[in-house]
């Protein structure tokens, strides 16, 4: 019974712990007038550490209101029964601050994302081009979203690419200070235009590149995001070598959605179990 409440208790944590969270980012810094993509940090706090450099990413594409998003954190909201943060990653910026060190991205400056290549989709030998389908990258919670401009970005076959742009900067980072973020949603657009059409099975490949309007501050250099979409995991993994990208520069993130709520529901029929043959005895 002890084992029973401890799980209970570790899974309760958990949900508490999700309710004031902010979800998946990025870790980017400004080192020495170039910005670095670092990992990707599922849920807050994000400036606890500085994290290694990364150039992949590779996450699950699931599904929420019929539409198929980017997914690196899976944890599902035990009261609405619903993904608690449906897409991402967006980014966190303020790790400078909680290094004692000053304010690396100007106040007022814009940090804004790019599209470097069009959506590509693994073939069973190489990454090619994604037919119809596209990805929609957009700030706020809405995939059918088609102004301001500077919100969203769509990926297209030939440049220039599409970009969007974060919110301004603001002096010491706003209320956030060290933990800082902009959250950010990709969504496929099956048919290129509408989130909510069928898109096939896959893996995806687009290529990302993080900027600054900062004077003097040289974009990253650029990254990519695998998205899985119901296919095997040896499928994925030959994707991301076909890549060539040291592994050291990867990050899988695999999260099992419902993880937590599916072993609150066995410890609490295990525990049932228990207490069943107890009263028999």
């Amino acid at each position: 019974m002890r084992s029973c409440m401890f799980a209970v208790g570790a899974c309760a944590a958990l949900i508490v712990s999700t309710a004031a969270a902010h979800g998946p980012q990025i870790q980017i810094t400004n080192d020495s007038n170039k910005i670095t993509t670092r990992a990707l940090v599922p849920d807050g706090p994000y400036s606890t550490s500085l994290t290694s450099p990364k150039s992949v990413y590779v996450m699950p594409a699931l599904t929420f209101n019929n539409v198929w998003y980017s997914r690196p954190n899976g944890a599902i909201d035990t009261i609405l029964l619903q993904p608690s943060f449906p897409s991402g990653s967006g980014f966190a910026y303020g790790y400078d601050l909680a290094d004692g060190g000053p304010q690396a991205f100007d106040v007022g400056s814009f940090i804004s994302l790019s599209f470097t290549a069009g959506l590509k989709r693994w073939d069973g030998a190489a990454f090619v081009d994604a037919g119809a389908t596209e990805l929609k990258a957009f700030r706020g919670s809405d995939p059918t979203i088609t102004t301001p401009l500077a919100n969203f970005a769509v990926t297209s076959d030939l440049g220039p690419f599409d970009s969007l742009s974060l919110a301004a900067v603001a002096a010491g980072y706003g209320s956030d200070g060290a933990e800082v973020h902009s959250s950010l949603r990709f969504a496929l657009l099956g048919d290129g235009t509408s989130p909510t059409s069928a898109s096939a099975d896959g893996v995806y490949l687009v290529g990302l590149q993080v900027s600054s309007s900062q004077a003097g501050t040289t974009p990253s250099d650029p990254y990519f995001f695998v998205l899985n979409k119901n296919a095997e995991w040896s499928t994925v993994s030959a994707a991301v070598g076909s890549l060539g990208i040291a592994a050291s520069l990867q990050q899988w993130v695999v999260p099992e959605p419902g993880t937590c709520g599916l072993l609150l529901v066995g410890v609490v029929a295990l525990c049932g179990r228990r207490t069943r043959l107890r009263v028999r005895d």
